[in-house]
C-alpha cells in the first residue's frame, strides 16, 4: 500500500496500516465509551493553564489517569483517547498538532502527552478498574509541513523515507478506489506492524480508525484481521448504504447517518419519523447495527449544546432527551468529554475546550443524568439478560413532530424535543409489551402510571424531560425512598 499526500500547512502525507484483536465486538456492545482529546482533558499536576486553542495546552496521559474517577463515577466502561504517535512539531497555518492527527512517525509516541511508561500506566490503571482503552489511529496519512514538491522524505522513518511510499496527489474516486490507489504490500505491512506493536505493548482493547473511507476496503480488512481488537471506522457520510460498506472490512463504523438525523430531530428541524426511519434502515442494512458506535458530538463536529435548533437556543432538556436516545437505541453510546458540562463550542477547533475550565464539576445536572443513564442501561441488561439486551433491536412504538416512543428490553422510553420553551402535552404509547393492569414507574422522575388494554398507556408531560418506563416491581433500585440514586417523590398519576 502507498501513502497519500495531505495538506497541513501546504501539504502532508497519507498512509495505510494493518491491525490485530483483544476485546471482541460482542464484548464492546455492552460498553459505553467516554471520548477524550488527551491534550485538553487533564494536566499531569492537575493545574489549569490558559492556552491558545490551536496550541498544546498541556493535557497528558498521566493527568487523564489521575482523573479516571471522574469518568468511571459516571458509569463509563471505556475511554477513547486521541492519537498517541509522534506528530509534526511546528506551528502550521492551522496551529500545532495537539489533536494528534498529523503523525510523522508511527514508531514513536508523542512526547507532549508523556512517556511510554505513562501510557502503559494509563492502560494498566483502566484495566485494574475493569475499564477498557480505545486509541485513535490514523492509517490514511503521515504529515509534513511542506508543499508536496518540497517534502523532505528523509525525515520519515524507514520504510516511509522515500517518495515511492506515498501516493501522488490525486482526486480519489470513493466509488471505485481501486482506480486511484495502487498498493505497496511492504508499506501496508510496515504500518500494520506498527499498530500491532502499539496494541501489544500498551494492552489496547479497541481502535477508532480515522478517515477509514480514504482507505481501500481490502486494506481495511487486512488491518482488522491483523490488529486483533475491535475497530470502529470513520466514514463521514449521511448515507446508510454508503457507511454500511465499511462494516465487514471492519467490526464497526462510527454512526454518522444516525448523527445527522439525531441532531435534526432533537433540534426540531425535522420530525422524529425521519430519525426512526434511519434507525430501521440501519437495522436491516448493516451486518450488525448493535456494534455501531453512536455519538452526539465529537472532535470534528460542533458540540450538541452549540446548536440553536428552532432558534430558542440553550436547552439542557434537549441534551437529556438526546442522550437518553443515544443510550437506548441499537448500538454503542459514546459521550464526548465536556458534554456533561454543557461545553458549547461550535466547529473545530473551538469544540476542543480544556476540560479543566469546568473544574470537573460533578454536581452539574448532565453529569448526574449520564450517571443514571449508564446505570439504567446496565440494569436493563441484567433483567433481560445481556445476550438478549445487546442483540435485540430497539423497536419503535410511535413518533411524530415532538415525541417518539421506543422499547428496549424491559424499558419503554418516551422522548421529546419540546425542551424548556414549549408546553409538553405528554404522549400516548400504543402497542408496548406491557400487559393491561401493569404498574409502570418512570426512572427519571419516579412517577407511576397504569397500563391499559393492548399495552397502551399515557406518558404524562414531564416538563420536557425524557421518560424511562419500567415495571414498578423493577424500579426500587432507582426510586425507593431514601435510595441514593433518587430523591424524587414517588407519586401515582391518574390516567
Amino acid at each position: 500500500m502507498l501513502l497519500d499526500l495531505k495538506q497541513v500547512l501546504v501539504g502532508s502525507l497519507t498512509i495505510l496500516i494493518d491491525v490485530v484483536q483483544a476485546k471482541t465486538a460482542e464484548e464492546w456492545k455492552e460498553l459505553s465509551i467516554y471520548q477524550v482529546v488527551t491534550d485538553r482533558f487533564a494536566t499531569t499536576n492537575l493545574s489549569a493553564p490558559q492556552c491558545w486553542i490551536r496550541d498544546y495546552c498541556g493535557g497528558t496521559w498521566k493527568g487523564l489517569e489521575r482523573k479516571l474517577d471522574y469518568i468511571q463515577n459516571m458509569g463509563f466502561d471505556a475511554v477513547w483517547i486521541s492519537p498517541v504517535i509522534h506528530n509534526i512539531d511546528v506551528n502550521t497555518t492551522w496551529g500545532f498538532a495537539y489533536h494528534g492527527y498529523w503523525g510523522d512517525d508511527p514508531y514513536r509516541l508523542n512526547e507532549h502527552f508523556g512517556t511510554p511508561e505513562d501510557l502503559k500506566s494509563l492502560s494498566d490503571s483502566l484495566h485494574r478498574r475493569g475499564m477498557s482503552l480505545m486509541v485513535d489511529v490514523v492509517i490514511n496519512h503521515l504529515s509534513s509541513n511542506a508543499a508536496p514538491q518540497d517534502v523532505n522524505y528523509n525525515l520519515f522513518p524507514t520504510p516511509f523515507n522515500t517518495s515511492n511510499a506515498f501516493h501522488r496527489p490525486c482526486v480519489i474516486d470513493f466509488a471505485n478506489q481501486s482506480r486511484s490507489e495502487i498498493e505497496d504490500a511492504a508499506i501496508l505491512d510496515a504500518l500494520i506492524d506498527s499498530v500491532v506493536d502499539l496494541v501489544a505493548k500498551y494492552d489496547i482493547d479497541g481502535i477508532r480508525l480515522d478517515t477509514a473511507r480514504h482507505v481501500p476496503k481490502p486494506s481495511l480488512s487486512k488491518f482488522q484481521q491483523r490488529v486483533g481488537v475491535f475497530v470502529t471506522g470513520e466514514a463521514l457520510n449521511a448515507s446508510v448504504p454508503y457507511v454500511a460498506q465499511y462494516q465487514g472490512p471492519l467490526d464497526s463504523a462510527i454512526n454518522y447517518p444516525l448523527w445527522y438525523a439525531l441532531v435534526d430531530s432533537f433540534m426540531g428541524r425535522t420530525t422524529f419519523d425521519f430519525l426512526v426511519s434511519v434507525v430501521k434502515s440501519e437495522q436491516v442494512t448493516f451486518s450488525d447495527a448493535h456494534a455501531l458506535t453512536n455519538f452526539l458530538d465529537n472532535q470534528d463536529q460542533p458540540r450538541f449544546a452549540s446548536y440553536l435548533g428552532d432558534g430558542r437556543g440553550d436547552d439542557v432538556l434537549r441534551d437529556e432527551n438526546a442522550a437518553t436516545f443515544l443510550f437506548f437505541v441499537t448500538g454503542i453510546p459514546i459521550i464526548y468529554y465536556g458534554f456533561e458540562q454543557r461545553f458549547n463550542g461550535g466547529s473545530d477547533p473551538v469544540n476542543r475546550e480544556t476540560m479543566w475550565s469546568s473544574g470537573y464539576d460533578t454536581s452539574v445536572p448532565l453529569y448526574n443524568y449520564l450517571t443514571r443513564l449508564n446505570a439504567v442501561r446496565k440494569y436493563a441488561a441484567s433483567i433481560s439478560g445481556k445476550d438478549v439486551f445487546y442483540s435485540e433491536d430497539t423497536t419503535f412504538l410511535g413518533s411524530g413532530v415532538t415525541h417518539m416512543a421506543m422499547q428496549r428490553g424491559p424499558l419503554v422510553i418516551v422522548l421529546t424535543n419540546v425542551g424548556e420553551h414549549i408546553v409538553d402535552a405528554g404522549y400516548t404509547v400504543n402497542g408496548s409489551k406491557f400487559s393491561a393492569g401493569d404498574s409502570l414507574t418512570d426512572l427519571v422522575s419516579c412517577d407511576i402510571v397504569k397500563v391499559g388494554a393492548f399495552g397502551t398507556f399515557t406518558s404524562p408531560s414531564n416538563g420536557g424531560k425524557a421518560r424511562i418506563w419500567i415495571k414498578t416491581e423493577y424500579a426500587r433500585k432507582f426510586c425507593s425512598l431514601g435510595n441514593r440514586h433518587s430523591s424524587a417523590r414517588v407519586r401515582e398519576l391518574s390516567q
